[in-house]
């Protein structure tokens, strides 16, 4: 299935931070971008399942930096 598509212009400032999480996180910036309107609009249940595990990996991985 297609799915559509759109173009957003971003301060440079964003697409750097966007970057930089897709990078760490190993997810694409399209499913980073998808996963953050799906939670700002209140409908994570779509979220797709390897975005909601990368952003759970990430923040695991952050609680252990600070433990250790």
């Amino acid at each position: 299935m297609v799915k559509p598509q759109i173009v957003v212009r971003l301060p440079l400032h964003l697409l750097e931070k966007l970057n930089n999480y897709a990078q760490k996180t190993g997810t694409s910036k399209t499913d980073v971008v998808v996963g953050a309107l799906a939670q700002y609009l209140g409908c994570t249940e779509t979220v797709p399942l390897n975005q909601r595990l990368a952003e759970l990996e990430f923040k695991v991985a952050a609680i252990e930096e600070k433990v250790n």
